[in-house]
């Protein structure tokens, strides 16, 4: 079979047993520091990324993807507005909404929480408040019954159990002959939730009806929860759709999506995950740089032969082939190891420190501390082979300065004392 000169010579050199134990020594720690390095960034990156679907899981179970709201804080064409939005074909979904700031107070414990009004039936289509119900029932969330729907962390900070009552108070004041009064009304706790996120402390649902009699809206609401086919491009759909919108209403409207309240928490768990990457793909340029210490003394090991080559019209180029094959043969073999040792790891992290943890009896993640009770992970292709791709081009480039080298020797020179 026909195989070029430089690079059957480069891959003989390559597959050669040596003499010199020290240079097989580097070239050992060069090829476990690639394998290493590819490993390690295969398994962080596939965690980073599973920590991030889960949060985008978790967070966006209950914050839709993008809200319409009229900039007064009174929307009161919103069964035309909510048709056009859901008519879109990109829009799975839209319902009404009534939302604001509110506190809450049981046995002298006040805490502030984020207030929704909705409509129980059509929200279904916009979050999955209603699949992490985890006592009581969410149906009972009924016009006229002021039932309230709080998160589970909410629940133990003021002693809330499924039947109970709690003072929910807005920051508006009522003005009466007595004076002015806060806005309060006591409801009945019919549900209790669990997303496994911050939400949990911090989020509360009523009754659309009951909350616009509470906000004193009559029959308006703030804006329209809007549910997307992607997420990711929940922007663009409502800028796309706001023109539209606009000519259905006097209101003056506002368009957010789901990153214009949670989106520094994404874009911090991305942040992490490059600055991680980068700190490990340190291991994998030191990698590199043995690949130059190793090259450059294959090539002072083989003048000679390189002279010899050279006398029977080797061109400067085929002597630079020969060791760049050796240097891409080094970082292919790397990268494959490493590759092969990381994606099963990254594939079964959870299960490896599962096991881990009954072997030692410890927890990595305390359920009662964290939201979350094991490693996440997800094995994205263009991740890994980003990884494999930047390391094997690494090892490439670390043989261009022992190639140019190996291709100036010159012949009289190197056979001189032979």
């Amino acid at each position: 079979m026909f195989q070029p000169l430089a690079g059957f010579i480069g891959w003989r050199y390559t597959r050669t047993r040596r003499d010199d134990q020290f240079i097989s020594f580097i070239s050992l720690i060069s090829l476990l520091g690639t394998v290493l390095g590819v490993a390690a960034l295969i398994v962080v990156m596939s965690v980073m990324n599973g920590f991030e679907r889960e949060l985008r899981n978790r967070i966006l179970a209950l914050i839709p993807h993008g809200f319409v709201e009229a900039r007064s804080g009174a929307l009161q064409e919103w069964p035309q507005l909510a048709d056009a939005v859901a008519g879109h074909p990109a829009v799975k979904a839209a319902a009404p909404y009534v939302g604001g700031n509110a506190l809450l107070g049981k046995y002298g414990y006040v805490s502030g929480a984020q207030l929704w009004g909705i409509d129980p039936r059509l929200e279904r289509g916009v979050s999955d408040i209603s699949r992490h119900v985890v006592a009581g029932d969410y149906d009972r969330l009924q016009e006229g019954g002021f039932g309230i729907v709080v998160g589970d962390i909410l629940a133990r900070q003021l002693g809330l159990t499924v039947g109970g009552t709690v003072d929910l108070m807005l920051p508006k004041v009522t003005v009466t002959p007595m004076g002015l009064f806060p806005r309060q009304k006591r409801f009945t706790v019919v549900a209790i939730f669990q997303s496994g996120s911050t939400l949990d402390g911090s989020t509360v649902f009523i009754n659309l009806q009951d909350a616009q009699r509470l906000f004193q809206l009559g029959d308006s609401v703030s804006g329209v929860r809007v549910a997307v086919d992607d997420l990711f491009k929940a922007r663009t759909i409502l800028a796309d759709l706001m023109p539209q919108l606009e000519a259905t209403t006097d209101s003056e409207l506002v368009a957010r999506d789901w990153s214009a309240t949670q989106g520094s928490l994404f874009q911090a768990v991305k942040m992490e995950k490059r600055m991680i990457g980068l700190l490990l793909f340190v291991i994998v340029a030191i990698a590199a740089f043995n690949v130059v210490s190793i090259l450059t003394m294959m090539v002072n090991d083989k003048r000679s032969d390189i002279a010899v080559l050279r006398t029977m019209g080797a061109s400067p180029r085929s002597i630079m082939l020969i060791f760049l094959t050796q240097g891409a043969a080094i970082g292919l073999a790397g990268v494959l190891m490493g590759a092969l040792i990381g994606l099963p790891v990254a594939f079964h992290v959870g299960d490896i420190t599962a096991a881990v943890e009954r072997a030692l009896g410890v927890h990595v993640f305390n359920p009662e501390v964290y939201f979350i009770s094991s490693i996440p992970s997800d094995v994205r292709v263009g991740d890994v082979l980003a990884v494999c791709l930047v390391a094997w081009l690494l090892s490439l480039l670390a043989a261009l300065y022992p190639a140019r080298r190996a291709a100036q020797v010159e012949p009289a020179e190197a056979l001189r004392y032979e």
